[in-house]
């Protein structure tokens, strides 16, 4: 009872904090470039300057370049800040800038404090406009970035993840890697990122800016207004093509390593399409009933799961996981399960309590105005940034047909990957057909 009490007071509090969302939240264009601004009554102002793209701006020969070039930006120094200047201006204030890259989309970003506001967008705007492109640091970046890639291709979980993606997207987008491969990022030269800086980044129609904080939209206007270097000719965008896993199929790759890695790959709803809230929800539950199955009851793996990743945006997908020393039961559970759920559906309970659950984790993320910049640059890539506060009225609405209805319409074949021990797999398993 207290639990559920709990979740209806959150539930109050994010309707009243969302449900401001119209009033509170603005989009105007500067120079071309589009602000989204969310007045924010906290300290901390947040902002994201997103690129629309991802992995799709660039070819298999310069993967890694785009996180290369915004490291660059945000740590090599500016025509008017010296690295060492920029830097201590930065620790002064207690101001970071940062990159982060996705799939479909990068990020560069600022977070200071209000008081800390003018000084810290002067230099935020300087990297974003006059980055001084220094090949003594650019060869320093590039090192660190090569130590992460080959610590990621030691990393189970990392190198799983990657192949899978590549299993699945064969020679598309996603099959890229944006953080690089070793051979990519040791070819990338200072005239690539140059062009690509020239190229991607600094057009108006690849970026838009979201800013959470207690600014004013004049203001913001006045600082967004000396941000005059990005190009009004149009950056090429790649056009978004339909996804479809029609059969499983399933891949390996040995490996010599404590336990095995699975995982698994299905299809997924277009975002902002009425399948969307229903199939995230169902991929929740399904997640509970594999930890439950898998976890709990047969103690076969540490951490199984179930999930629609929100960080994908084009190409959306949903998918299994799980590390196991006895890959062939824990894959036979994961299959009965889902064959379980189309022969019968889900219960009206599992439902009821996923709504709650789901809604708590939904607005605890929303707890820092550098997340909800985020969601607002998310939604606005997908399918408009004022759809955003939506969700939680999809969510209560959601009916158990529904959640029935689009497991069985898109969890109908799996690509599996397999990193570990080859030799104690039985395929046969791994590709057992699912109920009709």
């Amino acid at each position: 009872m207290k639990n559920y009490i709990s979740i209806l007071i959150l539930f109050f509090f994010a309707t009243n904090t969302f449900a401001q969302d119209g009033p509170m939240t603005s989009e105007f264009t500067v120079n071309g470039i589009k602000v989204i601004h969310k007045k924010s009554i906290k300290q901390v102002v947040s902002v994201k300057l997103f690129i629309e793209g991802g992995v799709s701006n660039y070819g298999e020969k310069h993967q890694g370049i785009e996180g290369l070039t915004l490291r660059l930006m945000a740590e090599g120094g500016t025509k008017n800040f010296t690295k060492d200047k920029m830097n201590g201006i930065l620790e002064k204030y207690g101001t970071s800038i940062s990159s982060h890259l996705n799939y479909d989309y990068s990020t560069f970003d600022l977070r200071c404090l209000k008081p800390s506001w003018d000084q810290s967008w002067e230099v935020y705007a300087d990297a974003i406009c006059n980055p001084n492109f220094d090949e003594a640091e650019l060869v320093n970046i590039k090192d660190q970035m090569v130590a992460a890639v080959q610590q990621g291709e030691s990393d189970p979980d990392t190198h799983l993840r990657n192949t899978a993606m590549k299993n699945t997207f064969k020679t598309g987008h996603y099959s890229r890697v944006a953080e690089g491969t070793v051979e990519s990022i040791e070819n990338i030269n200072i005239d690539d990122v140059k062009a690509f800086y020239k190229n991607t980044i600094a057009r108006n129609n690849k970026v838009f800016l979201v800013v959470v904080g207690d600014i004013s939209k004049a203001d913001l206007e006045k600082k967004v207004s000396s941000l005059t270097c990005f190009s009004k000719e149009a950056g090429t965008i790649a056009e978004v093509t339909d996804f479809n896993i029609s059969e499983s199929a399933f891949m390996a790759e040995e490996r010599e390593i404590a336990t095995n890695y699975v995982r698994g790959l299905m299809n997924a709803p277009k975002l902002g399409t009425a399948d969307e809230i229903p199939m995230r929800v169902a991929m929740s539950i399904l997640g509970d009933r594999m930890w439950t199955e898998i976890r709990t009851k047969r103690n076969l793996s540490y951490a199984p799961s179930a999930f629609f990743p929100s960080g994908v945006l084009n190409y959306p997908y949903t998918a299994l996981y799980v590390s196991t020393d006895k890959p062939n039961e824990a894959v036979q559970v994961m299959i009965d399960e889902i064959n379980k759920i189309r022969e019968v559906g889900f219960d009206e309970e599992e439902l009821i309590n996923k709504k709650g659950s789901f809604l708590t984790r939904y607005y605890m993320g929303l707890e820092t105005n550098s997340s909800q910049a985020e969601t607002l640059g998310k939604a606005e890539l997908a399918y408009g940034w004022n759809k955003a506060d939506k969700f939680m009225k999809m969510v209560d609405q959601i009916t158990l047909d529904q959640i029935n209805t689009v497991f069985n319409k898109y969890i109908t074949a799996i690509n599996w990957t397999y990193l570990g021990d080859g030799s104690i797999v039985d395929k046969s398993i791994f590709l057992s057909p699912i109920v009709k």
